[in-house]
């Protein structure tokens, strides 16, 4: 009997610990086998990007040192999805903008700043200069979003014009310039804050920083430029350059350029009463009873 007994027994034995044996080895498995998957999870994620910081000083030696470069002839899409390209300005001075259009604050105050060319235009010739405002967001930088932020900045010149460009546009203008930028985690653009002034021949000139300046020092380069006498230019027009040069004066009262011809007024009439003097002097002489005289042998 007790044969019997010990037989059924291992059997009970055997049917309880096997299954739950069976259960605690597939735990394992399946914690192994989550395990393994974690890892290699892990180990496939990407590295976490190094977060950009801008340096000012970096920034501010490559817009320098882009001084002197010759921009490329670039195409544009104005307001209306017109093509505008850079050749078209080439022949007089042009100031270039880099902004985005859903800045909140530095770009506007940027285009702002700029509006007082608008008050010179008399002076400086409206059709002797232009200016390009270029969106280098290209992915909401659209010509509407353009025209918008035109209309928001109340300018409506006929030599301003606001433009949008494709990335690898943007990129290659972007490098002529010395502009750098970059996109922040907050969806904005960290970017150095220039405006650049473009001569005659498509060539970087010069650079001025910061968002807000005084009228002087953004209409004295354009000045210069403007009334740049060439070697090659005919007498009659190199004389005629330096005679709007110095009429063109700065009025600091209205922050503008205005003409003055009051120093050229003030030779004439020095020139003039000299004439006169000289004139009465020989009339004198002329009448004087001496000359009358003969002379004593």
């Amino acid at each position: 009997m007790h044969p019997y007994l010990l037989s059924l027994n291992c059997a009970i034995f055997l049917f309880v610990a096997l299954p739950s044996l069976a259960q605690d080895r597939d735990i394992s498995g399946v914690n192994l086998y989550k395990s393994t998957v974690s890892a290699a999870k892990l180990q496939a994620q990407p590295e976490a990007a190094t977060p950009q910081v801008f340096d000012e000083k970096s920034a501010l030696s490559i817009s320098q040192n882009a001084i002197g470069n010759q921009l490329g002839d670039y195409t544009f899409l104005d307001r209306s999805g017109r093509t505008v390209r850079l050749s078209d300005y080439r022949g007089k001075p042009l100031v270039i903008s880099m902004i985005y259009t859903h800045c909140p604050i530095i770009c506007a105050t940027v285009t702002r700043s700029l509006s007082a060319i608008r008050l010179s235009q008399d002076a400086l010739g409206a059709n002797n200069f232009g200016v390009l405002t270029v969106g280098f967001d290209t992915e909401n930088d659209t010509p509407k979003a353009m025209g918008d932020f035109a209309k928001r900045m109340d300018v409506d010149l006929p030599n301003w014009e606001f433009v949008s460009a494709d990335p690898d546009t943007i990129k290659k203008l972007s490098k002529d310039l010395g502009f750098i930028y970059f996109p922040t985690d907050e969806g904005g653009f960290n970017h150095i804050t220039q405006t650049t002034f473009v001569d005659r021949d498509g060539k970087v000139y010069q650079h001025i920083y910061g968002d807000e300046f005084a009228s002087k020092t953004l209409l004295q380069p354009l000045r210069d430029m403007i009334f740049n006498i060439k070697t090659a230019e005919s007498g009659f027009a190199r004389l005629s350059n330096r005679v709007r040069a110095l009429c063109t004066v700065y009025d600091s009262k209205a922050g503008k350029y205005k003409t003055d011809y009051s120093y050229f007024y003030g030779i004439g009439m020095s020139i003039l009463c000299s004439l006169l003097v000289i004139w009465w002097l020989m009339s004198e002489y002329r009448r004087s009873p001496k000359r009358n005289y003969p002379d004593p042998e």
